[in-house]
């Protein structure tokens, strides 16, 4: 079996002017890279499928046994287990691909009852050539991106921006301490901060490693995945792809009001009209919400130029070399 890349120099990918090109599926189960060959791939997507899952129940027990005590089910409707579920979906099927793609290319020729079964479930889809099936693999493929890059953003500068404050006015310790040397007494509605992130770390390596895996390991994975270990292009269709994250968006919010509706919970602050003030505020907190999707959407395909450019600048010198 061969553990070549998909971009090798026979049978390689078509030139960027040609019409003819391998479908989404099929780049996604291949490195452009080729210090990453294929039986290498599988076994870095292996390991990612596996941190994710074993972090998966890490989580989902600091959720169900050291969060407040509101109902579980709200758990159905939190933005980051959402986009974290996504990113589990994403690379179970991806590993599938390679994994098969690799060690069984023609799922016809496994015979037997459930290895067969398996072996059908986990390769790539028949119909290959169908743009439709690709553009809703695309289109699932940015939402997970963008979902993971949306939830990291809108935790670290929104959500924990609005924790820390709880509303009060916070100073400094520091500025405390100059305020109380020139008898200044500070209002009462004056709190200290503490450290940066005390929150996290305060309540044991646990939390915070749950947290950080919540809220920012997951964009990490996705960026590693972009520019390492899949060689998808731009898709042709991309004001489809932006409305359609645009979309997905707006029917993630939905889902949050049916959640608050069953489970009396907001799976963020500012849907709440008390926390924020008036409705017109509440509106516009949801109109930025669906408005950063393209702007996260923007930010993988950013990513993407990165990789195509790296691996075109690494493919012209080794054409040189071997010229020379």
């Amino acid at each position: 079996m061969s553990s070549t890349p998909l971009l090798a120099a026979s049978g390689s990918l078509p030139g960027l002017n040609v019409l003819q090109d391998h479908p989404a599926f099929l780049r996604v189960s291949h490195s452009p890279w080729g210090c990453i060959p294929q039986n290498v791939l599988v076994l870095l997507r292996g390991a990612m499928l596996v941190y994710l899952a074993a972090v998966a129940a890490m989580i989902g027990h600091y959720k169900l046994t050291e969060e407040s005590e509101d109902s579980q089910w709200r758990h159905f409707f939190d933005f980051a287990l959402v986009s974290y579920g996504l990113v589990v979906i994403y690379h179970a099927i991806t590993f599938s691909w390679t994994y098969t793609h690799l060690y069984y290319p023609d799922a016809d020729s496994v015979q037997g009852g459930i290895e067969s079964w398996v072996v059908r479930t986990m390769s790539l889809p028949r119909n290959m050539g169908s743009l439709r099936n690709q553009f809703y693999f695309t289109l699932f493929s940015a939402a997970t991106t963008v979902f993971s890059f949306m939830n990291t953003a809108i935790y670290w500068f929104v959500t924990r921006q609005h924790d820390e404050a709880g509303g009060e006015f916070l100073v400094s310790p520091l500025a405390f301490s100059e305020l109380a040397l020139d008898n200044k007494m500070p209002s009462p509605d004056v709190t200290t901060m503490d450290g940066p992130f005390s929150d996290l770390f305060g309540e044991g390596w646990y939390a915070a490693f749950c947290l950080f895996n919540l809220y920012g390991v997951t964009s990490g994975l996705m960026v590693l995945e972009t520019l390492f270990l899949n060689s998808t292009k731009r898709p042709i269709t991309l004001g489809s792809h932006f409305l359609g994250v645009m979309v997905l968006s707006g029917l993630y919010l939905a889902w949050g009001a049916v959640g608050h509706s069953l489970t009396e919970w907001f799976p963020f602050f500012w849907m709440d009209e008390e926390e924020v003030g008036s409705k017109e505020a509440v509106t516009l907190y949801c109109v930025a919400f669906v408005l950063l999707s393209p702007i996260m959407y923007t930010l993988n395909l950013g990513f993407v130029g990165i990789r195509e450019g790296l691996t075109r600048t690494f493919s012209d010198r080794g054409g040189v070399r071997e010229e020379l």
